[in-house]
Order: C-alpha cells, then sequence, then structure tokens
C-alpha cells in the first residue's frame, strides 16, 4: 500500500565527475544513504552526460556516466544487502538496508542554471540541444529540478561566508532572461541555502539576500500562480563529501508513493505527493482536502473540485499559505472559500519542526 520514502535528491558522486569535485564514490554515498537512515537517494554528478573511455570497469566499452554510475550501483547493492535477519558481512546493519538509487544527472550551465534532471537515459538526450534537452526529458517523463535557485555570494557580516564562492543561481528568478518553464521542480530546501537562511536569521532585514530559502518558496508560490500548474518543491543536500559543501546524503525530502521501486518513486515526486524540510518535512504529511462538491478529496499533490469552499485539514499547528500569501496559524485545519465559483486555487503548509507541504489545489487546470 502507499507508504512515505524519506531520501535525498542531489548527492555527487566521482567517477564520473572530476577526481576531486566529490570524495564520495557510488559505494561510499550509498552506505552514507544508508547511515543516514534513507529509503531513497538520487546521484546527480555533473558529468553523468559525458562518455566514460573503455576499461576493465566499463566492461571493455565506452559508457555514459549515467551508465557507469548504474553498473557500480547494482553492483553494491547486490554486495551489501541481504534478507532480512541475516548480517550483511558483519559490515553493520546499515550496510544491509534496503535503498532505491536513481542514476540522475545535474545539467550545468551558466546561464540560466543548474537543473537536476532524473528518471531520463541522458543517452536520449543527447542529440538535442539547449532547451530541447529539457523538453525532451520532460516530455519523457523525467523530473527537471531548478536546483539552488537563490544560492550564490550574497553581502553579509559573517567571515564564514567568503566560503560561498561562484554564482549558482536561477538567473530568470532575478530578471535575466526569460524562463520558458521547461522545469516540473525546484529545489527549495537546499541544504547550504537552508545553512545561510539560518546563519542571518536574526539579521535578515539587513541582508535579505541571505534568506534563500524564503525567496525559493516565493518563487515557487509565483510560479505556481502564474503557469497554474503543478510544479513539485524538492529538498537536496548537494552532497560532494567535503566542506564546504554538505559531506553526506541527508534526509531532505518525503514522498508517498504506491510501490517502493524507482517508478514509484517517480510517480510519488511528479504527482507533487512530496513534504521537505528537516528530516524530510514529516510533520506536514498529514495535509488534506475535501470541498463541497461531493465525493472530492485530496492529498498532498492533489486537486478537487470545489464550487467555493475547501476544507483543509491537518495535525496540530500550522502555518497556511494560500496562493502564495500566508493567511494564519490554524490547530487542525480551516474552511477557505474560494475568490470566486469554481476558481483555482491553491495552498500548502509550514508545520513544526521545519516541515513543508506540498501544494493542494482547487479546480488544477
Amino acid at each position: 500500500g502507499p507508504r512515505w520514502l524519506t531520501g535525498d535528491l542531489h548527492v555527487h558522486v566521482s567517477p564520473p565527475d572530476e577526481p576531486g569535485h566529490s570524495t564520495l564514490t557510488v559505494a561510499a554515498a550509498l552506505d552514507a544513504a544508508r547511515r543516514a537512515g534513507l529509503d531513497f537517494v538520487v546521484l546527480t554528478p555533473h558529468d553523468a552526460h559525458v562518455s566514460v573511455p573503455p576499461s576493465e570497469e566499463t566492461g571493455g566499452k565506452p559508457l555514459y556516466g549515467q551508465e557507469l554510475v548504474q553498473r557500480q550501483a547494482a553492483a553494491h547493492l547486490a554486495a551489501t544487502v541481504r534478507p532480512v535477519g541475516q548480517d550483511p558481512g558483519g559490515a553493520g546493519p546499515d550496510r544491509g538496508k534496503p535503498l532505491v538509487v536513481v542514476s540522475g544527472w545535474e545539467w550545468t550551465r551558466e546561464s540560466p542554471g543548474h537543473l537536476g534532471v532524473s528518471f531520463v537515459e541522458v543517452a536520449a538526450l543527447a542529440n538535442y540541444v539547449g532547451d530541447a534537452k529539457a523538453e525532451r526529458a520532460l516530455s519523457a517523463g523525467g523530473l527537471v529540478v531548478v536546483n539552488h535557485p537563490y544560492f550564490r555570494p550574497v553581502k553579509s557580516d559573517l567571515a564564514v561566508m567568503k566560503l560561498v564562492s561562484g554564482d549558482r543561481r536561477w538567473r530568470p528568478f532575478f530578471g535575466e532572461g526569460e524562463d520558458a518553464g521547461l522545469w516540473n521542480a525546484i529545489e527549495v530546501w537546499h541544504d547550504r541555502s537552508v545553512w545561510i537562511e539560518r546563519l542571518h536569521a536574526g539579521s535578515a532585514e539587513r541582508f535579505p539576500d541571505t534568506q534563500m530559502v524564503t525567496n525559493a518558496l516565493a518563487s515557487w508560490d509565483a510560479a505556481t500562480l502564474t503557469f497554474r500548474r503543478r510544479i513539485t518543491a524538492v529538498g537536496g543536500s548537494d552532497a560532494h563529501g567535503r566542506l564546504p559543501y554538505t559531506v553526506a546524503p541527508m534526509p531532505m525530502v518525503s514522498v508517498l508513493v504506491d510501490s517502493t521501486d524507482e517508478e514509484g518513486l517517480r510517480r510519488g515526486l511528479l504527482g507533487a505527493r512530496v513534504t521537505f524540510g528537516r528530516d524530510g518535512g514529516p510533520a506536514a504529511r498529514s495535509f488534506a482536502a475535501t470541498s463541497d462538491v461531493a465525493g472530492e478529496r485530496a492529498v498532498i499533490g492533489g486537486s478537487v473540485r470545489a464550487r467555493n469552499e475547501v476544507h483543509l485539514t491537518w495535525y496540530g499547528e500550522a502555518r497556511l499559505v494560500e496562493n502564495g500569501m500566508p493567511v494564519g496559524t490554524f490547530d487542525g485545519g480551516v474552511t477557505r472559500r474560494l475568490p470566486a465559483e469554481g476558481a483555482f486555487a491553491f495552498w500548502r503548509i509550514e508545520a513544526r519542526d521545519d516541515a513543508y507541504s506540498n501544494m493542494i489545489y482547487a479546480n488544477l487546470p
């Protein structure tokens, strides 16, 4: 039956990334993910699209970096996962934990920015140029994520911020260039962006550009209002195994799945059946809705048909955001009226322990 999986959508490994770019090999990344208690991990090396020369490791033939990751992950899982009750070679229980591993790609461009691409074979994108790659990935049923949309050097009075170098923002969110919307997700909960925002919690007014998660949430809200389509907000650690990057995979996002395999994970992510935040945002999982149309009900990521009212419920206290605007903190839920009969609207909650839901919609086009 349906269940929640918690994991990380943004982890770098070398190879195929250049030596030293990440200290995590595929095996090290998977072991670290198990130690963190993750159910899934998406490996997103920059060089997943680069052809790796023939070697003993590649089976004597050239492979795309993505194929090398797939091969290494399969071999490591086969060597370490054991049936329930069996000791995985005395290496500790974490090494025997089942793990869904997805081989993805971080497509790195100066402009408009970086995209995380997963659930797509990079070989199928090789003959496409520019935005056509993203368009093809979307049409193939992939997840295309605007990565770390606000992460860049910003004004601060903290010396540690000198470690933040390189402009990795999504430039269209800053009014630089056109955005064709060839993505279906935004990495709102990016670990280093979270870290920077928390460092400046007491000086947000003086240094508003440090509020990278808050700004990403606002861009997600605005994009949903503009495009009137389902956009999944996700989390990722951007782990490289070394500082100043995040050191290891982390529980960043939770996904409600109907099967505990790669395809079930893909469907859950595309359907925005997702929470994110600290430990994957479990406190926001209970968000649900009914409406004044008989039989209509939705969980996170879903839409209800509604005439005039939608009744939203959740466990405990949570802050409700409606059509991008905070409307208050409520305990257990609230009924909201639509601005006009049959109007499009959307809601999300921010619950205790830094837990965020994806949207629930009314009359999603």
